[in-house]
């Protein structure tokens, strides 16, 4: 898709696997709300979760430990737990801090289109100074229906004032690539280490780190000077 593949006004990024490394936060919480009923979670069995909806996964939670606590228990135990995580431990993807900064100075509208809760976005943001980056940010605590869903990122669009065609979108699982392609932008994929091998199959474009991103897929300020837009 590398010929159709036009410059872009604006980047609406998502955040766990792309920007911070929210996969061993989610871990480490389920991990210990699961040791408190006294089952073990290791990474190699929490790794085929990654991207998928809780939905799909609590089901092979419950069957998997034959656990006996409620979703609804489970949740509030792991809510305050997963809640520390991004306000003490979330670290930056390499490459994030000076993706953002470049595009910043571009003069490159940015977005944020994460399924995360908004206290966590938020606390994941403001822990790496992130939050000064993005124009709008949206949770998925704030959308009807979440990735594979196009809605997170047809509403980022609208609050940069856009059309979703001329936004950029960086995902790193297949839900948020379905996501991305369904709302109508363009999706380069961020490979994430522990995702599925094949997560990024559907993506116009990938890339190993966001160190990678050219900036002849935005129109920056000086673009736009010289004439040039969509």
């Amino acid at each position: 898709m590398a010929n159709s593949f036009a410059p872009s006004r604006a980047v609406i990024f998502d955040m766990d696997g792309v920007l911070v490394d929210g996969e061993p936060l989610h871990f480490a919480a389920a991990r210990d709300v699961l040791a408190a009923q006294g089952a073990t979670l290791d990474w190699d069995t929490y790794r085929h979760w990654i991207g998928e909806t809780f939905d799909t996964i609590w089901p092979d939670i419950q069957s998997r430990f034959g656990l006996a606590l409620s979703r609804a228990t489970y949740e509030q135990a792991f809510g305050p737990l997963v809640q520390a995580q991004y306000e003490q431990h979330a670290t930056a993807l390499p490459g994030a801090a000076e993706l953002l900064a470049r595009l910043q100075a571009a003069g490159v509208p940015l977005g944020l289109a994460s399924s995360t809760k908004r206290t966590r976005v938020d606390a994941g943001l403001q822990r790496l100074d992130f939050e000064r980056y993005f124009q709008v940010t949206v949770a998925g605590d704030e959308v009807l229906r979440g990735k594979p869903a196009p809605e997170i990122y047809q509403a980022a669009a609208t609050r940069l004032g856009l059309a979703p065609e001329h936004c950029l979108v960086l995902e790193d699982s297949r839900a948020g690539v379905a996501a991305g392609r369904a709302a109508g932008a363009q999706v380069v994929g961020v490979r994430y280490p522990a995702g599925a091998a094949d997560a990024l199959a559907e993506a116009d474009r990938t890339i190993e780190s966001l160190s990678e991103f050219d900036l002849a897929w935005v129109v920056t300020r000086q673009r736009r000077g010289a004439g040039a837009g969509v």
